[in-house]
Formats: structure tokens, sequence, C-alpha cells
């Protein structure tokens, strides 16, 4: 959240600002001061009578308010626009300038569309013309954030985890896969954000890439919610997985595996590091395919469901998708050694996904039926994750034992435990077979 004091001409403004319940919404209250003999103090009890502003204040604040001072201050040109669309009111500012502290500061370029008044997929399908024209890219990072950034001397705020999820119990499928896809989005829109700037850290991309996984898991087996939905989606968010990299399997090898390996008598190894081509990834992260396909979603996770449709029979949705997935999971737990190594692996990327598809629902039902059922299923994606390890591991070792041959050691152990963790993950997903399931 964020006070402002905002002189426009001669008139000074004040504002509160505070993220909404998503990157489209937020709460905002302006006042306007008028014209000022010199700049005015910030007053906070111009916002007595609005409990929502006075709430979020009091949580952050508490009884340090007089210890409020000036972290940055932005200087910026605003030019704009209110636009008329199908009974829609948008209004688009070019805001071109900085953001500064004492000691440093940032240039500031950006488009800003704000929803005035009517449906916000004819303002997301506004904004895709524009982007289509002028070459813009998503940032949801406000001026806030960056002047923050700045004053605390750092390049990115904290990697964006995932945020639990409550459903209403009273609404349909399609409007539960809605919910779903805004809370998969929520991830990852400010992570690619940082990646798309060119300051991302590892975590970023990892939880870029958890998202990712979130929503291809929602989009694969909840597809037959809603008749709103584009087959490509998934295909392109697969793609866009796929070029985050494998740095994040290099880092689990170097933090799982080899500590592991030398405790049973290797020499110390030290695995090169790949450089990540973040150039390479903020140009795809800005790409107008990238960005389309991320307005896409938008416009499907805020569109007005048909009116035609049907409430209720949220549950039977739910049902007949995890039976399906949870029987995917352990249909071959009597036979899993038997398995080619490709289809084992197809199991442990099925039992993440039915993690995932529980988790999106789990507001719905018992939370102790819901952690039971979790725990249950815990130990097959940890031997099961531990046994993709090895084989990763495998690849890599394969790939530098060449060039460094005390690697040999580490591969040979590598093979060694790949038959001993086949036998453990076959177990626990004889174990996992048995359980009961809450939904």
């Amino acid at each position: 959240m964020a006070l402002r004091l905002r002189k426009e001409d001669d008139q000074w403004v004040q504002t509160f600002k505070a993220a909404g319940q998503s990157h489209l919404h937020r709460v905002e209250e302006e006042t306007h001061l008028g014209v000022c003999d010199q700049e005015p103090d910030l007053n906070l009890e111009l916002y007595q009578d609005n409990k929502v502003v006075t709430d979020l204040i009091n949580a952050a604040l508490g009884t340090q308010a007089e210890k409020l001072s000036l972290q940055f201050e932005t200087d910026v040109q605003r030019t704009y626009h209110v636009f008329e669309a199908d009974n829609t009111a948008i209004e688009v500012c070019l805001d071109d300038g900085v953001v500064k502290t004492a000691d440093a500061q940032s240039v500031i370029c950006e488009v800003e569309f704000e929803l005035k008044q009517g449906a916000v997929k004819t303002l997301i399908q506004f904004a895709q013309q524009w982007i289509n024209r002028y070459s813009l890219w998503l940032d949801v990072r406000s001026k806030a954030e960056r002047g923050n950034l700045l004053a605390l001397g750092q390049a990115a705020s904290p990697a964006v985890h995932a945020k639990t999820l409550t459903l209403n119990k009273d609404i349909t499928a399609e409007q539960a896969l809605k919910k779903i896809v805004e809370n998969c989005l929520g991830q990852f829109l400010p992570n690619m954000a940082v990646i798309a700037d060119g300051v991302t850290e590892a975590e970023h991309i990892h939880q870029a890439r958890v998202s990712l996984r979130r929503l291809r898991s929602a989009l694969k087996h909840f597809s037959g919610w809603s008749g709103e939905l584009n087959p490509v989606w998934e295909e392109r968010i697969s793609e866009l997985f796929r070029k985050l990299g494998d740095t994040r399997d290099e880092d689990a090898i170097r933090t799982e595996v080899l500590p592991v390996i030398q405790q049973h008598g290797s020499p110390e190894l030290l695995l090169p590091v790949s450089a990540q081509p973040s150039k390479e990834l903020s140009t795809i992260f800005t790409s107008a395919d990238t960005i389309k396909l991320l307005l896409d979603l938008l416009a499907f996770a805020y569109s007005e469901e048909d009116s035609d449709s049907k409430t209720g029979g949220l549950k039977k949705h739910i049902k007949k998708s995890l039976d399906k997935l949870h029987h995917k999971v352990i249909n071959n737990a009597e036979h899993f050694s038997e398995l080619e190594v490709t289809e084992q692996h197809k199991i442990r990327k099925q039992a993440k996904q039915l993690r995932y598809c529980v988790e999106f629902i789990s507001s719905l039902y018992p939370n102790k039926k819901v952690q039971q059922y979790l725990k249950q299923l815990q130990p097959v994606q940890n031997t099961l994750g531990q046994y993709n390890d090895l084989f990763i591991a495998e690849g890599i070792f394969n790939n530098v034992v060449e060039q460094d041959p005390s690697f040999w050691f580490a591969l040979g152990w590598v093979k060694a435990k790949q038959p001993q963790l086949q036998k453990r993950s076959a177990k626990a997903l004889q174990t996992f077979s048995q359980a009961e399931t809450f939904w």
C-alpha cells in the first residue's frame, strides 16, 4: 500500500492506494486538497470516515503513524484520454518521467489502462489493440513498488508464492475454474514482470515455473468445467514453461544429490553453473504472443458467465475430475517397476498435478480430511521426486564427466541408487492406493 501526495498543475491531491483482490482491482481513495502555498503534510484524518482505508492503515502502522516520512518521489508527465468502446469507459494514461530518492533515480515510461465503467473483458480487448500497435508488455508492478525498491536499494521484490484459494460452495464449476485461473495468474504475473525486466533471481524463475505448472494442471484436469477454454492455451503455457529452462533442476542436484554423494566417499564435486539467458527470457516474456496469451487468460478469468449457465453442481464436477486423476496415479501401483522410465515419470507428474488440483478445491471440504489425504500423497511425491532426480543427475553428470573425471564416482552412484528408489516408489504408490478419497 502507499500514501501519495501529488501535484497536478497547481492542485494538490492526497491518495491512498492498496492492492485489491487481483491485479485488475485495487483500493484507491483520492482527496483533493486544492491550491496550497507550500507542499502539504500527509493527513491521515482524511480517511476517518472510510473504514476500509482506516483498517488497512491501522494494520500497517499501528501506533507509528507519526513516524511516516518521505521515501521516494515521482516526477512524471501524464497524458491521458478516456476512450469509449462497447458501453465501456477506459482511461488510458501515458506516464513519462522518473522515480527518485535522494541518492538514485529510475526512468518510468508506462501506459496505464484503467476501467472507469463497463466490462473488464472489453478493457482487455481494448488493451490488446494497443499492445499489437505499440509493442507494449504487461507489468503489474506499481510506481510505489518500484519507488520502494529504489529506496531500499533493491532491484526486485521477493518472488511471489502461491496464495491459498477460497471458493464459494454455491458457484458453478465454470466460475470456480475462473477463480483458479485468476489465482494462478496472481502468482505468475509479478514474477513474470521481474523476469521480463531483466532483474530476475533464481526464485522468481522457480515460482514462475510453479505457477505455470499449477495453471496447466487446472486447464488439463478441469477442462470439462467450461466451454470457453481454448485448447491452444495449455500448449502455449507448456512452451513458456520449457523456455524458463532447467536451471532449477541443476539447483536441485547441487543441493539435494551432490551432498549425499559426497557423504558416501565422493571427492568434492563442483557442478558447472549454467548461465540463465536473462536477455532471451526477457524477450520471450515481453513478446506479443506471450502478452496475448496472458490477456486471453485474464479475459477468461474475469468474463461474466453465460446467462443460461446453471448454478450448483460444482462438487459433482470435482468428483469426476479428481476420481479420474486419482486413478491415473494409482492404476499401475502394482506394476510400477515394470513400466518404462518415461511412464514412471509420467506418474510423478500426475501425482504433482493431483496435489495442485486438491489444493485448488480444498476450501470446499473438511480441512482434516483434505490434510489426511495430502499427507498420504506426500510420500509418493517425495520418493518419485527423488527417483526422478537420479535420472536428471545421470544426464547432467554424463555431460560433464568427460571434462571432469571426478564425476565418474557420482555417475556410478546415481545409477546404482536408481533400483532402490524404484522399489521405494512402488511401495509408496501401493500404500497410497489404499487411501480414502474425501471428495
